[in-house]
């Protein structure tokens, strides 16, 4: 945490939005720093000149990343209730999010010391945050209609991202070996969107995503199965009532519905179809065993 007080510090110049940062960076390293795991996983598989000062600084970066990227997701899904960022008002939080992007940019051109992974870094870490925000804005206008849809949608918001990851921990990588790296990032983020979809279904009391009628993989499923067991869910994502407007049965059956009508059960399947895609593109790599190896075979996110 103390590189990415370090950065923040170092970054913002005025009081109170230094001050809020500092208080999101608080916020986010009492969480589990997945995306700082596989950083930290990826350094030591691919890189030969070992540096842990270099490592734990680039750790901060993708998780100031990614913090900017989670609260983003939330002003945008109304879901940041319970997070510091929602007693801020928007335009602080605007600011914020561009400041610790900027921050985390620049870090980058200041903390690698070899050039050619600095080189190799830079070519892509704008264009995979750029690819993540098009991912979130294809969620955010929620017209997907089919699992494809919903498969280049995640791969696009939650896999580059955790490409990301993947290439500031391993830096300068063949071009063969970028491809499998990008294969496996992104059947990781469907697995990691998957669940949080899922999670987010089940608590509905917290989330938003059926209030908004967000179209995501479980919804999917009932939308394109004619049964007139999930015609409560049908009627309610193709019509334009509100949630708010529905009868508390109503919502109450809704809910039971989707939890009860074995959209869950195919989305597990889903999620084990692409552990095992995951965990075979890892042994196409050819890397000899190692701790790292392991790790990353056995990755939780």
């Amino acid at each position: 945490m103390n590189c990415a007080l370090e950065i923040v510090n170092n970054s913002f110049t005025e009081n109170k939005i230094r001050n809020l940062a500092i208080n999101y960076i608080h916020y986010k390293f009492k969480n589990p720093l997945n995306f700082a795991y596989l950083t930290d996983i990826h350094y030591r598989l691919f890189r030969k000149d070992y540096c842990e000062r270099e490592k734990l600084e680039l750790q901060a970066i993708i998780e100031i990343i990614i913090l900017a990227a989670d609260i983003m997701d939330d002003l945008q899904d109304g879901d940041s209730k319970f997070h510091p960022w929602s007693e801020v008002e928007l335009g602080q939080n605007l600011n914020i999010i561009i400041g610790l992007l900027l921050a985390s940019l620049s870090a980058v051109e200041s903390i690698i010391s070899n050039n050619q992974a600095k080189c190799f870094i830079r070519d892509y870490i704008y264009k995979l945050i750029l690819k993540s925000i098009d991912g979130q804005q294809y969620d955010l206008i929620n017209q997907i209609a089919t699992e494809g849809e919903y498969i280049e949608m995640v791969s696009l918001k939650s896999g580059s991202l955790i490409l990301l990851a993947n290439i500031i921990g391993a830096g300068d990588v063949s071009k063969e070996q970028y491809q499998i790296l990008e294969r496996y990032s992104n059947y990781l983020g469907v697995v990691a969107q998957l669940r949080n979809d899922v999670n987010d279904l089940l608590n509905s009391s917290l989330k938003n995503d059926l209030r908004l009628k967000k179209k995501t993989l479980p919804i999917i499923y009932y939308l394109h199965i004619e049964d007139n067991k999930f015609s409560s869910i049908r009627n309610y994502y193709n019509s334009n009532n509100s949630y708010e407007s529905l009868t508390h049965e109503y919502r109450k059956n809704l809910y039971e519905t989707i939890v009860q009508g074995g959209a869950l059960q195919y989305c597990k399947v889903i999620e084990q179809l692409y552990i095992h895609k995951f965990k075979e593109c890892i042994y196409s790599l050819n890397l000899p065993p190692s701790t790292a190896k392991e790790q990353l075979l056995n990755i939780k996110i």
